[in-house]
């Protein structure tokens, strides 16, 4: 499958929310120590909450891109608060000025209305896929698309038989993409290479991560955990986005996300461009 779209490596990009502590006390420098790391690309949170006054996000959004083209960055992807209701072009204002082609909403709470456990039931299932389709006509209209990131709580039975996760897939439009969290679905009990080649390439981005794969425990530099991310990624040989996350760690998190990063350069896997 690797073709001139689909590179033979993947390119890296850091999910801004693993340095958010370093973000909130100095912007310039967090950014700055990133692009020193060697990203050129990195995946901004929170754009367009709703969960936020609009000026604030917008503030804060053109202060961001500010910093990036100082430093040479681009958007690999971002993870937004969905664009519908009477913010919904605000919203995708915010993803234009950062030139976000790849919009994920990244929990059921950035779509309002919703709560983490919506997929608890078979109604909040398909509500969920109802608004998360609506989020995504919308974001066309601007040329963007909008995609859902996995956690582990997706995998729960609904009445019908089903995993929450595979009844919002059947339910959601084609154009909807997914961003596979390989490690939250290996929390989940699914083996994510596998789960990889069964959903195809509807996952247009991969979030990587390791450590011992439960829901509470620090995470560690790839490499380091149970998973085996080389046969996640070699899974998915179209998927050019492998886009660097830790929610936790116990040790210093530029230092363990650089270990990652060189992690799949040693390997052959990704590199920066």
């Amino acid at each position: 499958m690797n073709d001139a779209s689909h590179p033979a490596k993947g390119t890296l990009s850091v999910q801004l929310y693993t340095f958010r502590d370093a973000y909130d006390h100095d912007p310039a420098a967090t950014i700055a120590r990133i692009a020193g790391m060697g990203f050129r690309y990195i995946e901004p949170f929170g754009i367009g909450s709703q969960n936020r006054p609009v000026a604030e996000r917008q503030a804060g959004t053109r202060a961001l891109k500010a910093l990036l083209d100082q430093h040479g960055l681009r958007v690999s992807s971002a993870h937004v608060g969905a664009p519908v209701g009477e913010q919904a072009e605000a919203v995708l204002d915010e993803l234009e000025l950062l030139g976000v082609q790849d919009a994920v909403i990244s929990w059921p709470g950035e779509v309002p209305g919703f709560e983490r456990n919506v997929m608890d039931t078979l109604e909040g299932t398909r509500h969920f896929a109802e608004a998360l389709n609506s989020a995504s006509l919308n974001a066309a209209r601007r040329g963007i698309r909008l995609g859902y990131h996995n956690h582990w709580w997706e995998w729960v039975r609904l009445e019908n038989g089903q995993w929450a996760y595979d009844e919002l897939l059947s339910r959601l439009d084609p154009a909807v993409f997914l961003q596979l969290d390989a490690y939250w679905a290996r929390v989940a009990g699914e083996n994510p290479a596998a789960l990889l080649q069964r959903l195809g390439e509807r996952v247009r981005l991969l979030h990587l991560k390791d450590g011992p794969a439960t829901q509470d425990a620090p995470q560690v530099p790839l490499g380091d955990g149970v998973l085996d991310n080389a046969a996640v990624i070699r899974a998915a040989p179209w998927i050019r986005w492998h886009v660097l996350e830790m929610d936790s760690t116990a040790g210093d998190v530029f230092a363990d996300v650089s270990a990652s990063a060189a992690w799949l350069i040693a390997a052959g896997l990704s590199d920066w461009s």
